[in-house]
């Protein structure tokens, strides 16, 4: 696979202080690739050093195979589409998808061209006249993307591009983004701190913590997967033990079963007791929270009889539970890793 965007040894300080941290990545043509993580985690930074935006305190940025490090955004070949949409409002759609064209001394005639490919792509083409206040949202967004998809850009950069979308919009401009980038082939890179919009999206998530790459991989491989804490919560897991034996697992609610305080395990799992804290009805099951040992264990079951103070046992199956091998501590933050399991107390994510 050809690369297309190349980061090795990727570092951007501000006041001395690292946003990333020796970033390595690989993103190869066709690739739709996210970057993944909470606010402050380095994700944005890494996709404006891209961009040319940003240029790295230290390491070397390729694009296509060439050294791009410390080239201008307007030389990099890249399409972007911000959170913000930045459409020129007194422009028609037609004139803001030309613009960059424009800006590129395109010719006339391919101008027109490629313009009426771009919004027939994202389904906009009999609304090329109006204005962008004339438009809904999830429009205004198709017409951003249409603009970069226009110049032809060896890569699409994409910051948070649903998020000032209401839920129902998010979910259909997902379809249509996956949509138009299968149609293209276009390489992609999505930034998000929506863990389901990248499942959804990407063919490879990267998550980064505090500035690092902590895992990246094709999402089922992540999600079903997770290697410490840190991405397991930040994928949703919620119940995190440290089972005598078997070390620190992690095991999505669902996966757990509840029975009888007295009742003998199953074979092919390990069991603990507790006492009943909390019980949720959802209509089709209920979320139960069980105190073990100080510790909040998440479960759900279709049993709702159960009260708070009753003892139970919960059964863990064993090809359920994931362990995680990974350390949460960043070298160079000081120490500052994840608490103790056995110490700290679980709340949902």
């Amino acid at each position: 696979m050809t690369p297309v965007v190349q980061l090795k040894a990727v570092t951007r300080e501000f006041a001395g202080t690292a946003a990333v941290r020796e970033v390595d990545l690989t993103v190869t043509r066709g690739q739709f690739v996210a970057l993944l993580g909470p606010s402050g985690c380095g994700k944005t930074t890494t996709l404006r050093m891209i961009a040319g935006y940003l240029q790295p305190t230290s390491g070397t940025i390729l694009l296509e195979g060439r050294d791009a490090t410390r080239l201008p955004p307007e030389r990099r070949n890249i399409g972007m589409v911000f959170q913000s949409y930045a459409l020129f409002p007194h422009m028609t759609v037609a004139k803001n998808v030309a613009f960059g064209l424009q800006m590129r001394k395109v010719p006339a005639a391919q101008i027109r061209t490629r313009v009426h490919e771009a919004l027939d792509l994202v389904g906009l083409a009999h609304l090329a006249d109006r204005r962008p206040q004339q438009l809904s949202g999830g429009q205004q967004q198709r017409v951003a993307l249409a603009r970069a998809i226009a110049a032809r850009p060896a890569v699409l950069l994409l910051d948070e591009p649903l998020s000032n979308l209401d839920a129902r919009l998010r979910v259909q401009m997902r379809q249509e983004l996956l949509r138009i980038q299968r149609e293209t082939g276009i390489t992609a890179i999505l930034v998000t701190h929506d863990q389901e919009e990248a499942l959804e999206l990407a063919d490879s998530m990267v998550i980064l913590d505090r500035g690092r790459v902590v895992q990246q991989g094709h999402p089922r491989e992540v999600f079903r997967a997770p290697r410490t804490r840190f991405v397991a919560e930040f994928l949703g897991y919620e119940n995190f033990l440290d089972l005598p034996g078997r070390g620190r697992i992690t095991i999505r609610p669902e996966h757990v079963d509840v029975v009888e305080h007295d009742a003998a395990p199953p074979a092919g799992g390990e069991s603990v007791t507790g006492t009943v804290a909390a019980v949720r009805f959802r209509g089709t099951d209920c979320v139960v929270t069980v105190d073990v040992g100080g510790q909040n264990v998440l479960a759900t079951t279709t049993n709702d009889s159960l009260r708070a103070g009753s003892p139970v046992r919960l059964f863990l199956p064993l090809d359920r539970a994931i362990s995680l091998t990974g350390t949460d501590s960043v070298p160079g933050d000081g120490g500052q890793g994840t608490p103790s399991l056995q110490h700290q107390q679980e709340s949902p994510a």
